[in-house]
């Protein structure tokens, strides 16, 4: 008894460790090993991001693709106005059929344009949605968008102050 027991702490103490579900938490945290070996600021989820990111991902499943560019040419950027970000800069990572955070983020590491905007300095912020399967129909693993920005910053007047 004492041996299924003690079994069964082990096991649960292994679920509470796993760190490779597929969360937006545990992908932004990947990225930002990354960055951090990298002296970069580490990125933060924003739910302006994040909603557009959910959005942009439902707009797939709806019309049933997977892509940057839209089947009509929509940039994946529309999704970005549609809740308020004025983003300085902006990018986006997709994929699709992974189930571990480390193989996902790996992978965009080994890809130059998704590593860039993991790496890119230009970038504070991210937002991620993600679904089981595919936005095409029934498929193994996990689809991911991450939508990377940073917000512009207003311009200060260079005017003198009245006297």
């Amino acid at each position: 008894m004492k041996t299924i027991l003690f079994s069964l702490l082990l096991c649960g103490r292994a679920f509470a460790l796993d760190t490779t579900e597929i969360t937006p938490e545990s992908v932004t945290a990947r990225m930002n090993i990354y960055r951090a070996e990298n002296h970069l600021p580490p990125l933060r989820l924003d739910a302006k991001l994040t909603r557009a990111a959910e959005s942009r991902m439902q707009d797939m499943i709806d019309g049933e693709w997977w892509n940057h560019e839209s089947p009509d040419g929509t940039s994946p950027f529309i999704w970005l106005a549609s809740v308020d970000y004025d983003y300085a800069f902006a990018a986006e990572n997709l994929a699709a059929g992974f189930d571990t955070v480390p193989v996902l983020v790996e992978a965009w590491m080994e890809s130059p344009g998704h590593r860039a905007n993991i790496m890119g300095v230009q970038y504070a912020e991210c937002g991620i949605a993600i679904i089981e399967g595919s936005t095409r129909g029934k498929a193994m693993g996990k689809s991911i968008v991450v939508m990377f920005g940073r917000k512009k910053v207003p311009l200060l007047s260079t005017s003198k102050p009245r006297e």
